[in-house]
């Protein structure tokens, strides 16, 4: 069967699983891109080492959410089109997907290298820690335009039904990333700077062995020079639908640099390390609910431009007991061993002490985060973005910004650990209410309940 065609005829479940599992093991191997750093650094370099990679990750998480502008914007169209047998179309917007990021990798890093000393001020670096946040950032500034082509060029694959392909891809990088921090931490002593030329040069080689997809023709896109150029009408659509996904991570990297900030004025430096520390595992526990996202989008997309509703509204379901039950589980992983897993950056018993305390707090109120997540895929796979940019927007501003700015006048630096579970209720309530009304809009709950009763009648028939 063709990687397309399945997406429209598998049985749902192993559908799921099939997209989810290598892009939830992909996503957990990228996100060693920041745990390594931060383990090689927060062990050899120390707890000023540590607080520079967390003052540089608002950075980080702005170039990510640029690669998610243009990589998940991208996933809808090419699915759809494929969906509707329009390869030209989907081949058109992958060009486009890639000319846009790497124009914009490089304006971004220019930006930034220009008033990197500012930004880093804004983000909680003082004298102390100024030297090296600058090291840190200049090397993966240099390394930008390779991470944001390889991101974007596997939502492409992984839209075309070749996850395992993608997850491929993200392992090879984070293998290569271990073992050049191994190199130039550990055996070179090239400090933090060290651990940054390992994230760019794994970043490179990501981009190599993605492009080999295509160079060897093993998808069932083309890749073709005329395509890639910036072509308005297909761009304003694909960062339209991609925008939900940028702006929560061009939102989340401004409110760390709050996070960093509240956080010096509230109990120090000390808690700007135990932030990234705890960040870092953070990130990691998150991506199998993003894994999952990712995946799933695809399906949405090609069943949605298929018009095969029912399939749209099984794995809407299934996406959804899924993520909700990973965190669930994932929050008593955190109660009990987060203490042993914070050890792996730091021995340091205060930061220690800091980071397991905020963590827990923060981690609190994650299990409403699933219902949030999945229905923002869904929103992006079906094509409605302004109700994905809607919901970001209200995650984001209405919920976490409030919380950030009151919580912590009252119960002080635990109040700033406890924006993060203000934010994961508020967005969770709000994420049931608009997914139950567009579900019904769409008429998906119809055709659900006219699936019931057909069933219920050849169960009659067949007992009768």
């Amino acid at each position: 069967m063709l990687q397309p065609q399945r997406m429209g005829r598998e049985p749902m479940l192993k559908l799921i699983f099939s997209f989810t599992l290598p892009s939830i093991a992909g996503m957990l191997a990228n996100a060693l891109y920041n745990i390594v750093d931060r383990m090689f650094v927060g062990r050899l370099v120390g707890t000023m080492g540590l607080a520079a990679i967390s003052v540089c990750f608002p950075f980080m998480l702005l170039l990510l959410s640029l690669s998610l502008l243009f990589g998940i914007g991208a996933v809808p169209m090419i699915s759809g089109a494929l969906g509707e047998k329009n390869d030209d179309l989907a081949e058109a917007v992958l060009g486009s997907a890639l000319a846009a990021a790497a124009l914009v990798s490089v304006l971004v890093s220019v930006v930034a290298f220009i008033w990197m000393d500012p930004l880093l001020r804004l983000s909680g670096a003082n004298e102390e820690l100024l030297g090296p946040s600058r090291e840190y950032l200049r090397v993966i500034l240099l390394g930008a335009p390779f991470g944001m082509l390889s991101f974007v060029m596997n939502f492409a694959i992984r839209a075309e039904g070749r996850p395992n392909f993608a997850m491929a891809t993200q392992v090879l990088g984070a293998v290569a990333n271990i073992v050049l921090d191994a190199l130039f931490v550990w055996g070179l002593k090239w400090g933090v700077a060290g651990a940054a030329w390992g994230t760019a040069l794994a970043q490179l080689a990501s981009l190599l062995w993605v492009a080999s997809f295509y160079w060897r023709r093993l998808g069932h896109l083309r890749l073709r020079l005329q395509h890639c150029r910036l072509q308005p009408r297909l761009l304003g659509r694909l960062t339209a639908l991609g925008f939900p996904s940028a702006l929560t991570e061009v939102s989340f990297s401004l409110f760390y640099v709050l996070f960093n900030q509240s956080l010096a004025k509230y109990s120090g430096p000390l808690a700007v390390s135990a932030l990234g520390a705890f960040m870092g595992w953070d990130s990691l526990l998150f991506l199998p609910v993003v894994g999952i996202c990712d995946g799933v989008q695809a399906i949405f997309g090609f069943n949605w431009g298929a018009r095969r509703p029912l399939r749209v509204l099984e794995a809407l379901k299934l996406a959804l007991i899924l993520g909700t039950g990973y965190f669930m589980g994932s929050v008593v992983v955190v109660h009990f061993f987060l203490w042993d897993m914070m050890r792996l950056f730091s021995t340091d018993p205060e930061l220690l002490t800091i980071a397991v305390v905020g963590g827990r707090v923060a981690y609190a109120g994650v299990i409403f985060t699933g219902v949030a997540m999945v229905t923002n895929s869904f929103f992006q796979g079906i094509g409605l973005s302004g109700l994905s940019l809607f919901l970001s927007l209200c995650r984001q501003f209405v919920f976490l910004i409030p919380a950030l700015l009151i919580m912590p006048r009252i119960w002080g630096a635990i109040g700033v650990w406890g924006a993060f579970p203000a934010l994961d209720a508020g967005g969770g309530a709000l994420s049931i209410l608009l997914l139950w009304g567009q579900c019904r809009r769409l008429g998906l709950l119809r055709c659900e309940a006219r699936r019931l009763r057909l069933a219920r009648l050849r169960r009659a028939g067949g007992g009768a």
